[in-house]
This record gives structure tokens, sequence and C-alpha cells, in this order.
């Protein structure tokens, strides 16, 4: 029943706003309404980042995955440094999904980096922590550098699938994310 209302609710807002959107026009609409979301793995492990990465395939969501294996390759992406300088292959990522325990640069030092020294126009891109860590102190830690959520993830395949679907889902169907930009030529 409340899955029914939830969606119900959705349509009558959606149909609501028709009459202003079809206002806007095409190029307004396609500036206003991103269909594909870019989502930045940061993920040292190759078996949660195949795990992840399936899952998204497997998914009926329109998400383009970008991955990186460390804090330092991640922070190299988001400055489009070296091998990430070409925005077209290397978008700016409407939400990174951030594991914490890296080697070189870890997933804490990234979103240190991120909310405080990351070019201003990146610093609120929304962070997802996915971690196996379950440790209190890690995930008040994730949360007070800046985590927009904290999933723990599960050891089971399916569970694991599961919570990356809902998450997929949550963050390109129902999130309105910031616009994030790339730092003005100097």
């Amino acid at each position: 029943m409340a899955v029914l209302f939830c969606r119900l609710k959705i349509a009558q807002f959606t149909a609501s706003q028709w009459a202003a959107i079809e206002g806007l026009g095409p190029t307004a609409m396609a500036m206003n309404m991103k269909a594909t979301k870019t989502f930045l793995h940061v993920e040292d492990d190759p078996n949660d980042a195949e795990f992840v990465e399936k899952a998204l395939k497997e998914s009926s969501l329109s998400i383009n995955l970008r991955s990186v294996r460390d804090g330092v390759f991640a922070k190299q992406y988001m400055e489009g440094h070296g091998k990430y300088a070409d925005r077209e292959l290397h978008p700016l990522p409407d939400v990174i999904l951030l594991d914490l325990k890296m080697p070189r640069l870890d997933g804490f030092e990234f979103l240190a980096w991120l909310r405080t020294q990351s070019p201003p126009g990146q610093r609120l891109t929304p962070v997802v922590v996915m971690s196996s860590s379950s440790i209190l102190e890690d995930v008040q830690r994730a949360y007070a550098l800046g985590a927009n959520s904290y999933l723990v993830k599960p050891v089971d395949a399916s569970k694991f699938d599961e919570c990356v679907n809902t998450l997929a889902a949550y963050w390109t169907l129902h999130a309105r994310t910031p616009e994030i930009r790339n730092p003005s030529p100097r």
C-alpha cells in the first residue's frame, strides 16, 4: 500500500508539473533533466568493482560508470589530470561510490580532500561510502568528513546486487544532485 501511494504521489507531481516543463522547450528540458548519471566508483578490490559493474549493467538504469582503484586516481580524476584530462571521456561524476580501506590515499583522506581542497564547484558531489567496515568509528568519521550515505557491503552476492540497485535507483531516479562544474580556466 505504501509503495502504491508513493508511486501515485510521484505520478501526480509529474502530471501537475508537465505543463511548465513543456513550456521550457527541448533545450531547456535537456539542461534541467539529465537522463544519464555518471557514477565514479573508487574501489581497490577488483572483485567488488566487478560486482558493482555487473549489478549496474544488469539494471535498467541509465548510468555512466567510471572506475578508479584508489584515492590517488580518484583525486586525479576529479582534477582532470593526466589520463583523466578529457572530460568527454571522463566526465565529472554526479555521485561518487567510495571504498574506505585502500592503499596510497584511503577513502577518508580522499573525502577530506574532496570536501575541503578540491575545486569549489566539486565539493558538493554526493559521496556514498561503500565499505565492508561496520565499525561505528568508521561510520561516524565518514559522516563527519561529509559522506552523504554509508553502506556496509553485504557478503551475500544477491544482497550485494540488491544494495547496489537500490542506491543506484535512489541516486538516478529520486535524488536531485547538484550541478558539478569543471574549474574555470586560469
